[in-house]
């Protein structure tokens, strides 16, 4: 999600950043440093900042969460809630989507239903994201 959602803009004293942002600010490359390096310097990120933060896009599968929530344990720190997109707005992308590929699919490399398979895709991702944080105290808001 972008930093620029409406649903952000009470969050007036937080420090706003994305992953992106952090990983250009230490001169991550993703060929040539190992991931784990870009999820250290957003923890030294997070510690040296002085209010909240919130961070855009910091992990894109339960693996990358896994990896951030044990750094942040080591600081005794913890994500306290993960923002997604609303099921309105991710069905209203794929009914987009569809839309696009009726429009444009003979000059588009798409096979019949791979908006769909993607979609599902992203589905699952997000219930595989959304199970691991149901035994933890982190909130997931749908925004």
């Amino acid at each position: 999600m972008s930093l620029n959602e409406y649903a952000f803009d009470v969050l007036e004293d937080f420090y706003k950043t994305s992953i992106h942002d952090i990983a250009k600010k230490y001169q991550f490359d993703v060929f040539t440093d190992e991931l784990i390096s870009k999820f250290e310097y957003l923890i030294k990120e997070i510690k040296a900042s002085e209010n909240h933060i919130l961070v855009a896009n910091a992990g894109y599968n339960v693996s990358d969460f896994k990896i951030i929530n044990s750094l942040l344990a080591k600081e005794n720190l913890h994500i306290h809630t993960i923002f997604i997109r609303s099921e309105e707005r991710r069905n209203a992308d794929l009914t987009e989507g569809q839309k696009m590929y009726q429009n444009f699919n003979r000059w588009i490399d798409f096979y019949p239903g791979q908006i769909e398979d993607v979609h599902q895709e992203k589905e699952d991702n997000l219930k595989e994201i959304k199970d691991y944080f149901k035994s933890t105290n982190t909130i997931i808001a749908e925004v």
